[in-house]
């Protein structure tokens, strides 16, 4: 659990962004960082259902300063043209929170040709971050908080098909992909910017009740009818799924840890792991290949045209 300390912070000098707000871990940070007085600015696709929130939360924290700029991450249109009304509109950032994605689609492809989870969960993500670290260098301390997965643990960086146009597509391996190349870039961003007051860090945070699950198992099923079963089994709600990211967002010994995989209990394969740890090892042997994260990062620079 994020600290009492941490979450009574005085944030009302402070800016952050955060990705995917209109249900689940986006929405519960919105609402703690709310409580504590931050500028928070909104990035999602239904930006009508955000607002409504956004004001819903300002009544209950009118000293908070919350905003809606429209993203659809798996349009590079879309995420340029909040970058270009970000910067328009705000002069400073002090957390970029990456926490939007889809999971388990079906086939499928973004505006711009890739497939729908690397393409939303990494690489629309990607284009946002690098165009934003700018602004983050100027921040006395800035952080980036890459929500990854335990899934990471499964996934596998394939270079020559990242978009599944050779090998035959499964929804499963294309989301492990996509949150793992979530790591690698943590893990590789932390070296670039060592020499700027900015920790770069990837997250896993818990089995938690979202609608993430909708292409898997209607929510419907998670809610209510296996509710009691999932709940005994780890599934946790919204407000231990946002425990990660604010302790991530918040804490001072972070800033020694740039590059590190933070993590909730997890499913993993060995028994070790399972506990998690703020920070632990990646049980991915892939996201310490240092020639791997390299690649990762000079290929995405090329396809989101940087």
């Amino acid at each position: 659990m994020c600290s009492e300390r941490n979450l009574n912070q005085n944030l009302s000098d402070k800016v952050y962004i955060v990705t995917g707000t209109t249900s689940g871990i986006g929405l519960e940070t919105v609402k703690q960082l709310a409580r504590q007085s931050a500028t928070i600015v909104c990035g999602c696709r239904n930006s009508k259902l955000s607002e409504k929130l956004n004001e819903s939360i300002l009544k209950d924290y009118p000293n908070s300063k919350i905003t809606t700029i429209p993203l659809n991450l798996a349009s590079f249109k879309s995420v340029k043209g909040f970058i270009n009304k970000f910067l328009n509109d705000f002069n400073r950032l002090d957390g970029l929170v990456n926490n939007a994605a889809v999971m388990n689609t079906s086939k499928s492809y973004t505006e711009d040709g890739f497939e729908l989870q690397f393409g939303t969960n990494f690489l629309g993500h990607f284009l946002l971050t690098e165009s934003l670290l700018p602004l983050l260098k100027k921040s006395k301390e800035a952080r980036i908080i890459h929500t990854s997965s335990v899934f990471h643990e499964k996934g596998l960086i394939n270079l020559d098909d990242l978009n599944f146009k050779s090998r035959k597509y499964s929804s499963w391996d294309a989301y492990y992909q996509s949150k793992l190349a979530q790591v690698l870039y943590s893990r590789y961003q932390a070296k670039l910017v060592k020499n700027y007051n900015i920790t770069s860090v990837s997250i896993h945070p818990g089995w938690v009740q979202t609608p993430l699950i909708k292409h898997t198992l209607p929510t419907f099923f998670q809610n209510y009818l296996f509710y009691p079963v999932l709940k005994i089994s780890g599934m946790v709600d919204t407000w231990h799924g946002c425990q990660t990211t604010m302790h991530c967002l918040l804490d001072k010994t972070i800033v020694k840890n740039s590059g590190q995989f933070y993590s909730q209990v997890g499913i993993y394969k060995n028994k070790e792991d399972k506990a998690g740890g703020w920070p632990m090892k990646s049980p991915n042997p892939q996201v310490y290949d240092d020639n791997l994260c390299k690649s990762l990062y000079d290929i995405s620079n090329n396809l989101v045209g940087l």
